[in-house]
């Protein structure tokens, strides 16, 4: 079957009140200005200078500020997040209302103690046509702040399986997508079937990945970790059973010289986990007797499925040990890594033991040496 469909998908997350610092000391431009378009997905506008407002009394601790989230390049039925910022709950009254053509009817925006500001979630109209729809946010039905929401076309259903920058291999994980934003579409229970799948895998709405599309369904298998070469059909099935799209996807497991064939790792090296963490690893470590040892293993093309499959192994140490993959914010712009932490046997006389990881399914050999000083007492 042919995808007869567009692949436009829009991924975004709300940023917060925490956007507001950049929108306030000018890195988003005002979409409030008469033939300025906005060039942030978050803006920041203070209170509308109306002779109404002059007269209003004082119901807000200092100038409002509306932040706006998805407001940008938005399909009909897109989410947009609202949030009124310097109206304090006491001010506010729960009197604070949005109002925009793009949503077709008034919003209340109700009070959030986390964020401390008026917010609303609101979906964009089904009908609405492509352009540009003023917004205005009301105080006790006194205009305080102002924008605007660009609504772009509907753009047709669309399934998508994604891999990263290389040639998919076996057991790596692979992302199912289908977006069905459209007018006219129902339903949640979707499902995919491949060859190249353990099962039938369920799609489902992922809240933080498509925040602002409510009819984004994904998920992200691992392909069999056996499969051969070729390609492999990944079918897409609807609530009643019927096969909506299909897309194909090239398989090919690594071959000699390719760079993922024997990586490029780096280790064992070692740390004290009582002391230091796996950035600050050493390539001998001495160690007394009944101690713990930290492992750290690096690999720039690790194996998929790697994680679940490196194993530290010495005769120094009371069991093997996993290491596992370092997903911490200590990683970020590293190597892929990989680290657990092993306890040595208390009866260990001093001496150089070894310390091995296998790795690509056996094709990689690694040893280094942990120095046991003296039997801890």
């Amino acid at each position: 079957m042919t995808d007869k469909w567009g692949n436009t998908m829009n991924w975004s997350k709300p940023l917060g009140v925490a956007a507001a610092g950049l929108a306030l000391c000018g890195c988003a431009t005002s979409a409030g200005n008469a033939g300025a378009k906005p060039s942030a997905p978050v803006t920041a506008h203070s209170a509308v200078p109306t002779a109404g407002t002059a007269n209003a009394p004082a119901t807000t601790s200092h100038k409002p500020q509306l932040i706006l989230n998805g407001q940008l390049d938005a399909r009909p039925g897109q989410l947009v997040s609202i949030l009124l910022d310097g109206v304090s709950r006491a001010g506010g009254h729960d009197a604070v209302t949005a109002e925009s053509h793009a949503f077709g009817r008034p919003v209340r925006l109700r009070w959030d103690k986390g964020d401390n500001a008026y917010e609303a979630l609101v979906p964009l109209a089904m009908t609405d046509r492509p352009g540009w729809y003023p917004l205005s946010v009301a105080v006790a039905d006194r205009t305080v702040a102002t924008d605007r929401i660009q609504v772009v076309p509907s753009v047709r259903p669309s399934f998508t399986v994604g891999v990263n920058w290389r040639v998919t291999r076996p057991g790596e994980p692979v992302t199912l997508r289908f977006d069905d934003l459209y007018p006219g579409e129902r339903g949640t229970d979707f499902t995919v079937r491949s060859t190249a799948l353990p099962g039938p895998v369920r799609l489902a709405h992922d809240n933080v990945i498509d925040y602002y599309d409510p009819r984004a369904f994904s998920a992200t298998p691992a392909l069999k970790p056996g499969l051969g070469d070729g390609a492999y059909a990944f079918e897409l099935y609807g609530p009643h059973g019927n096969r909506i799209a299909e897309k194909r996807l090239k398989v090919r497991a690594a071959r000699p010289g390719d760079p993922d064939y024997l990586g490029k790792p780096d280790g064992p090296d070692f740390y004290d986990p009582r002391k230091e963490y796996p950035g600050q690893d050493h390539h001998t470590i001495k160690v007394r007797a009944g101690d713990q040892v930290g492992i750290v293993w690096r690999d720039a093309y690790p194996d998929p499925g790697e994680e679940s499959r490196l194993i530290a192994t010495s005769p120094a140490f009371t069991h093997a040990v996993h290491l596992g993959r370092d997903t911490s914010k200590g990683a970020d712009g590293d190597d892929p890594r990989y680290f657990g932490t092993a306890g040595l046997r208390t009866g260990l006389e001093p001496g150089r033991y070894p310390v091995t990881v296998v790795s690509h399914h056996g094709r990689v050999t690694r040893t280094a040496y942990v120095i046991v000083t003296a039997v801890r007492k």
